[in-house]
């Protein structure tokens, strides 16, 4: 048996400018790569632990250097990294040499994932990044229909205002020279960003350049310097434009994140959020309706227990309807209206099987469906929210038309084995929504 020693060096140099302050961030990282180093190491023990291979030992050491740079509060750090792999058999270097890069990448992917290029020095609340508000964008009612496809309805130019920093104290400083990239909020069609109201886009620009969000300023942070941010929000103004992208058939309101500025790309390093500082509420004159029948009840025949041959059988269906009453809205306007019931006994039940009110004398094995065209419908939570779970659409209703009637089932369906005599009382409820 012949056994080569085998002397593999491999040197990592990374050479990146930060504030002496962060040089602990760096020790924290030789500690990580001599951690991983070490469980590689092992794993290659256990591989090689064999009449006919041996691995004796595995030397990693990091080495910090220190020069003083041209900027007497910075420094430049440089990693080299050396391992070194002794007795190992000549059949399996290739093998040893492949596992090594590997890991040589994987300390690689560790180092550039710990260390962020740019941070703010005068962050108030220990953020990572600086937060603004955006307020003034106060839009009227207004008709949709007097505006086309593509049409600004409303314009106006908000006030920014900072909430964890002053604006001369907000300063970011970058260990190279990096962009500054601002996007709205979602992904945007021809640079309109989308907003919670259906048919409703924000456009937003900075009137200096006429830059329309997405855009990135190319060479803004030179590396090392210290640069004052959030003045430049307000050094040009800034527009904001609510544009029609389609039909608009209800109101509501845009909250949350009005823009963001990231480091090199929309995925990079947040430096700067900017949400609105209340909510703006969106009035377009379209159709309202009301409940004209708030509380509906629906006497049901009885049955013979006879009558139900197994788990899901049924009895006749008894009809009733609930009612809106709808007025307002420009000529040509209207609105989807959507309902969601809710089961009052069980709040969390999703399935088509109303439940039982419990107590003495209450039937057993039985519950109730409603039914919506001859289809049992769903239950979900007492939300008027887009998209909540069961809710259907009852009808588009135009401007003109005063009352909608929504034609309606419940009947007795079969649930256990065997049904008990007894009084059956179901409650649900019912959430409108307009979209």
């Amino acid at each position: 048996m012949i056994n080569l020693r085998i002397f593999l060096p491999i040197t990592v140099q990374l050479a990146l400018k930060l504030p002496s302050s962060n040089f602990t961030i760096y020790q924290q990282n030789a500690g990580r790569l001599f951690h991983a180093a070490k469980q590689i190491i092992s794993m290659l023990v256990l591989f090689f632990d064999t009449d006919t291979a041996s691995v004796s030992m595995f030397l990693a050491r990091v080495i910090v250097h220190r020069k003083i740079d041209f900027f007497p509060q910075d420094y430049n750090k440089q990693f080299s990294f050396h391992t070194e792999m002794h007795t190992m058999p000549t059949k399996h270097r290739n093998l040893s040499i492949h596992i090594l890069f590997s890991f040589l990448l994987l300390s690689i992917g560790i180092t550039n994932n710990v260390m962020a290029s740019c941070r703010p020095l005068g962050a108030t609340n220990g953020l990572s990044y600086y937060t603004v508000t955006a307020s003034g964008i106060n839009p009227p009612a207004f008709n949709p229909q007097a505006y086309s496809i593509g049409a600004t309805i409303y314009r106006t130019s908000p006030t920014f205002t900072h909430t964890n920093a002053s604006w001369q104290g907000a300063n970011i400083i970058c260990t190279e020279n990096s962009n500054e990239y601002w996007i709205g909020s979602g992904t945007p069609i021809n640079k309109i960003y989308p907003t919670s109201i259906n048919g409703l886009g924000i456009r937003i620009t900075r009137v200096t350049g006429s830059f329309v969000l997405p855009f990135g300023f190319t060479g803004y942070y030179t590396a090392n310097y210290s640069y004052t941010v959030l003045p430049i929000i307000s050094s040009s103004p800034v527009i904001v434009e609510l544009i029609k992208t389609g039909e608009i058939t209800a109101g509501g309101s845009i909250s949350g994140v009005f823009a963001e500025a990231h480091e090199n790309t929309p995925d990079g390093q947040l430096l700067i959020q900017v949400t609105y500082a209340n909510p703006v509420i969106i009035k377009p004159t379209i159709p309202t309706c009301s409940v004209s029948t708030p509380s509906v009840t629906v006497p049901l025949a009885s049955v013979e227990g006879s009558s139900f041959k197994g788990v899901g059988s049924t009895s006749a269906a008894q009809p009733f309807q609930l009612g809106l009453a709808c007025s307002g809205g420009n000529a040509g306007t209207s609105t989807n209206t959507y309902i969601t019931f809710t089961d009052a006994n069980q709040l969390g039940n999703t399935s088509t099987t109303l439940t039982l009110a419990s107590g003495a004398g209450a039937a057993g094995g039985l519950g109730l469906q409603i039914l919506n065209g001859g289809t049992p419908i769903g239950y979900g939570p007492d939300s008027s929210a887009t998209g909540n779970t069961n809710q259907w659409k009852v009808a588009t209703i135009a401007q003109g038309v005063s009352t909608i009637a929504i034609p309606l089932s419940v009947r007795y369906i079969q649930t256990g084995n065997s049904v008990t005599p007894g009084s059956v009382t179901g409650r649900a409820t019912f959430t409108m929504s307009y979209q």
